[in-house]
């Protein structure tokens, strides 16, 4: 912090608003409300708005706070000549004389300078009771970071110091580059989670494994108001065996309260130990108390294995008391009366974490090295993992020790650490599955958010009445709350990878894709996405005969060429052929539509300019036409060819294949194809320098 730099800084924002905090030389602030209708207020309103009002405001209170004549004349001159340079660089020394003097309102007015806040929360964290726990809505990350390092500040001062001796110290993890880039990205979970925790005293995080629920729960300690000692932290993942005994010793220690742990060598702790921490926190002022990941001490009925550890989390969220309860989870736990631990009516209780946004992605990505590669592969690769940041965090390592361009040229190379990935997630995933696990790995052919009535087609008669409820609580199937409902990728892996009878899920797939009713007019490829997910069905179910008469008989080709989406028509195609499109056996038993799909191939490679990939299906297609006597298939492969090579540049070689259609089209009597061949027979002879041959064709 350069005293220097912040006097110039709280200068610029004082000098607009001065004339109309001023009225006569005397403060605004001192003549009530209707002066700050007066017609300076109003230029200033317009030149520097409401929020540079609010934070001129806040500077010219505290400043003022520290009495002082020199710096009251210096306002003053300014208030009558906001023009005078002279006037502003007094104004100026007199700011940088009290900053350097003292510390304290050094910072807070930091704070105000740098921090787009409204009045409110500035006096909150700057002038009033640092128990609030902050409103941060609307706030970007770096603003974020300026706030948990004033808080920070705060901290260390004695009177926070004093207060920590009556706590034993937590281990607590230690904070990383990846809590601060949390802080950067996740500005508006961090400002949502502290809102929820204004108003109630118990947050959960949920969300799927490597989402970062345990990294944003400890950010959020850094947002503790600053009176607050350090908070309690404990692992279940690291104590998956814990029983109450073990809890209330542990929280005891930390609340150095020996009083807690009056059952010991008596009984078992039960109810009535629990109250007795309980009526501890209520004495106290304000602690934060963390629970990491309750999935570990859970079944796969959401229940506490001990039941007694649910007694002490109901009590924690129904007892009257002063701390804040900070919990995360995979899924919603259930207590032994059925009751859930976060009632449904009471969501504000719980913040379900997602993926990061993709912008938020690419950066994490481009910070970690990958800056050189192009926005577009970085976008793509964010997205495929719906910005998972443990998936990112792979992929960021794999980059390090392979560089990205091999992974890419690689798959397997991503592909092994994946399934690695998928293979330690495994177990846990599967104890949460529990009674759902057939209807979850039957989901997962969907490769698309859906609705209920999808999912619903999927159940057999063992599937759980409530299984789809269970499964968002579980948080293995997520929903957007408008009847659209899909699996996270990493989900989806797992599960897909274990669903047995694949076929069977993917023809109920397609039989609910082609129920749904089409557009009478389809102008848009969206509007027969239906059908394109058939198709996808249909040969994911090693129906490719089904699939390929699909897109037929809905005219897909055709449309989708018009509409210009030769990239959709090529996965579409492709997944017609085998492997090797070229040398490998036929999936399709009608040759004639193999031949069909690889010379429609070679069209929308051409509508690419991907000319010499075009030729190589049209060579292909030609081929199979010859082989069964279809001429018309010939003719039109030929006169295909014939145009790539003109396009190429090739008239020569184009007017050979013109020449050969245009002699099928006369054989086999098709007058089209004949004028269509002599046309561009003739356009290429011209541009070849045959002329005169030109004449006697046309």
């Amino acid at each position: 912090m350069d005293p220097a730099a912040l006097a110039q800084q709280a200068t610029d924002i004082l000098v607009p608003a001065l004339p109309a905090l001023y009225v006569a030389g005397k403060p605004v602030i001192d003549k009530g409300k209707e002066v700050l209708e007066n017609l300076l207020y109003e230029k200033a309103f317009e030149k520097i708005g409401s929020k540079g009002m609010e934070r001129a405001k806040a500077l010219f209170d505290k400043i003022r706070s520290k009495e002082s004549e020199s710096l009251e004349v210096a306002l003053r001159e300014v208030s009558t000549n906001s023009e005078d340079p002279k006037a502003k660089e007094e104004l100026q020394q007199e700011i940088l004389k009290q900053l350097k003097g003292d510390l304290s309102l050094a910072r807070e007015i930091e704070l105000i300078v740098n921090i787009n806040l409204n009045i409110d929360l500035v006096k909150q964290i700057v002038f009033g009771n640092n128990t609030i726990i902050l409103n941060l809505e609307g706030l970007r990350g770096e603003e974020l970071i300026k706030v948990m390092e004033y808080l920070d500040w705060k901290r260390k001062e004695t009177t926070n110091e004093e207060l920590s001796k009556n706590y034993s110290p937590s281990s607590i993890p230690q904070y990383t580059e990846d809590h601060k880039f949390a802080i950067l990205n996740r500005a508006e979970e961090i400002s949502k989670a502290l809102e929820c925790l204004q108003k109630n005293k118990l947050l959960l995080f949920s969300g799927i494994a490597g989402v970062g629920k345990t990294t944003l729960a400890r950010v959020l300690l850094e947002f503790r108001p600053a009176s607050v000692p350090e908070p309690f932290w404990f692992s279940f993942q690291h104590n998956q065996d814990v029983n109450l005994e073990t809890m209330l010793e542990e929280l005891a220690g930390y609340l150095q309260a020996p009083a807690i742990l009056s059952f010991k060598g008596i009984r078992k702790a039960g109810k009535i130990d629990i109250n007795r921490l309980t009526d501890e926190l209520k004495k106290r002022d304000p602690v934060w108390l963390v629970f990491d990941d309750l999935s570990y001490i859970t079944d796969s009925q959401r229940k506490f294995k001990d039941p007694e550890m649910g007694l002490l989390f109901l009590a924690l969220r129904d007892n009257t008391h002063q701390a804040k309860i900070i919990l995360t989870s995979r899924i919603l736990p259930i207590l032994d009366n059925g009751e859930r631990l976060i009632d449904e009516l009471e969501d504000e209780n719980k913040a379900d974490l997602k993926g990061l946004e993709t912008n938020f992605a690419v950066d994490y990505l481009k910070a970690n090295g990958l800056e050189r590669i192009e926005y577009n592969i970085l976008k793509s690769l964010s997205e495929g993992v719906c910005g998972h940041p443990f998936s990112l965090k792979l992929l960021v390592g794999l980059a390090k020790r392979h560089t990205l361009e091999n992974v890419l040229k690689n798959p397997g190379i991503y592909k092994k650490s994946k399934e690695e990935r998928i293979k330690n997630a495994k177990l846990l995933f599967d104890k949460l599955a529990g009674n759902e696990k057939e209807l979850l790995e039957r989901i997962s052919v969907f490769r698309k958010p859906e609705h209920l009535e999808a999912i619903n087609i999927m159940s057999t008669d063992e599937t759980p009445i409530d299984a789809v409820d269970n499964l968002l609580d579980k948080s293995l199937l997520e929903t957007d709350n408008s009847n659209s409902y899909w699996q996270h990728p990493l989900v989806q892996e797992f599960s897909y990878e274990d669903l047995k009878n694949k076929k069977e899920a993917h023809m109920l797939a397609l039989k609910y894709y082609l129920s749904l009713p089409l557009p009478e007019n389809p102008s848009r490829k969206e509007d027969l996405q239906p059908i394109i997910e058939a198709h996808h069905h249909a040969c994911k179910a090693g129906e490719y005969d089904l699939a390929a008469a699909i897109i037929w008989r809905y005219n897909l080709p055709y449309l989708l060429d018009l509409w210009g989406n030769p990239r959709t028509l090529i996965e579409i195609y492709e997944k017609l052929l085998p492997k090797d499109h070229c040398n490998d056996e036929p999936l399709l038993e009608d040759k004639q539509v193999h031949g069909a799909v690889l010379g429609n191939l070679g069209n929308a490679y051409s509508h690419l300019s991907e000319l010499r990939k075009a030729i190589e299906y049209y060579e292909q297609a030609l081929k199979i036409s010859k082989e069964i006597g279809d001429r018309r298939g010939e003719g039109n492969r030929l006169g295909n060819l014939g145009l790539a090579y003109s396009h190429l540049g090739e008239p020569r070689k184009a007017i050979e294949y013109y020449e050969q259609a245009l002699k099928i089209s006369k054989e086999i009597g098709d007058r089209h194809g004949e004028g269509n061949h002599l046309g561009n027979l003739g356009n290429d002879i011209q541009s070849s320098g045959r002329a005169q041959e030109t004449n006697r064709i046309l």
